[in-house]
């Protein structure tokens, strides 16, 4: 066993951090009497913190009874709770130092062929014959639903998911997600974990919803992405090893790159391509759209995918550089084939303080953890293991190399 004051010196450290940035602990399941105490401590100088921090990574770098992947995974964490340290105390950063510091990988520019050949794949997908951008502009808003309209459609989705993620994974008893809507937050969906098993997943109808997405979110968030991760770890981890740093998550760390490839990941692991079809073809009859347009759906979904990867273009732009921000709003419209006001709503997200690289979790993150997932004999014990152990992205790169 490790000495008792790992984890916690490392819970203490991330709430005194959130005290400076609100919302850098994105959930603690903790012991209240550690958060009641960064509250009573209130905000401790930065420059007492990163001494705090570095007394921390050298207790963890020298203490022989640690696991050798719990210690890479404090290591990683300490090295980004580091660096935003230092980003709040004003240090300016180059955007690649800033993600290789705080995610553990280093992005790279994507090429502009890339778009340019899914573009090609979706002109083979898409009905008309104008300009692939309004023609993609036009199916994706008749995609374009009401999450109250498709609610009866949603909830056996919900449920389906959950059936299938029980299945293969062990989830604690009577854990449970909420779903509520809500609106003017600068993301799409997000999973709140308040611990013991629960989880509150917010949809934001500022944003607009279509059907192929809905299955991608509901399984990003829910099952058998962001709230079982937490569930089974909850379990496993906090409570049955007593690894106390597992009981807070933060905002801009390695693990959130490990966590959200895997729920990136998610849908196609529980679920194969004529499943996932079948789930579009429900929500579309429920939106009193044809069921039978469910296969274009889902060739277009495939088409879009190198798509996502526009965004990472897009932040280096903003942070490195230092486009102006119609630039990068006319990039995105130029290559990711959407719409001004859904560029604007992304832009500011690009732009808040804990958001402003976060994107690159989600493209890396999901090639990283496909490369992991493929390399495995068993992608559903592969994904197992990411669900119930502390891994970094460095370990998941060993595995998928060749």
């Amino acid at each position: 066993m490790s000495p008792p004051d790992a984890g916690e010196g490392f819970v203490r450290l991330a709430l005194a951090i959130d005290q400076h940035f609100p919302g850098y602990v994105d959930a603690y399941f903790g012991p209240q009497a550690l958060s009641h105490a960064a509250r009573q401590r209130g905000k401790v100088p930065l420059a007492e913190l990163a001494v705090e921090a570095q007394g921390l990574a050298a207790s963890v770098a020298s203490d022989g009874s640690l696991a050798h992947r719990r210690r890479d995974w404090l290591q990683g964490e300490i090295t980004a709770m580091q660096t935003t340290l230092s980003l709040l105390a004003g240090e300016e950063l180059d955007i690649l130092i800033e993600v290789r510091r705080l995610y553990g990988v280093t992005p790279a520019w994507v090429e502009e062929a890339t778009f340019e050949e899914a573009h090609h794949a979706l002109e083979a997908v898409l009905p008309g014959s104008g300009p692939v951008t309004e023609r993609a502009l036009a199916f994706r808003q008749r995609l374009r639903v009401s999450l109250e309209r498709v609610r009866p459609a949603f909830d056996r989705l919900h449920e389906d998911l959950r059936r299938r993620t029980l299945a293969y994974f062990p989830l604690p008893h009577e854990e449970t997600c909420d779903i509520l809507c809500v609106r003017d937050k600068p993301w799409l969906a997000y999973n709140l974990y308040k611990g013991s098993g629960r989880s509150r997943i917010d949809f934001n109808l500022d944003w607009p919803m279509h059907v192929h997405q809905l299955p991608e979110i509901l399984a990003h968030e829910a099952y058998p992405g962001h709230h079982t991760e937490l569930a089974i770890k909850e379990e496993g981890l906090v409570e049955g090893e007593g690894w106390l740093e597992q009981s807070v998550v933060l905002s801009n760390s390695p693990a959130c790159l490990v966590s959200e490839g895997m729920a990136m990941n998610a849908l196609r692991v529980i679920a194969g391509p004529n499943e996932v079809t079948a789930y579009y073809a429900d929500l579309l009859d429920a939106a009193g759209l044809p069921a039978q347009e469910a296969s274009r759906v889902a060739d277009f979904v495939r088409a879009w995918r190198p798509l996502e990867r526009v965004s990472d273009n897009q932040i280096l732009l903003l942070h490195g550089e230092k486009a102006s921000e119609d630039e990068v709003v006319a990039y995105g419209v130029r290559f990711g084939l959407t719409p001004e006001d859904e560029q604007r709503k992304l832009l500011r997200f690009y732009q808040e303080p804990l958001s402003r690289s976060y994107g690159f979790n989600y493209t890396i993150g999901r090639d990283l953890v496909e490369r992991y997932l493929a390399a495995a004999p068993d992608r559903k014990a592969a994904f197992a293991a990411l669900l119930s152990e502390p891994m970094t992205p460095r370990q998941l790169d060993l595995v998928a190399e060749p």
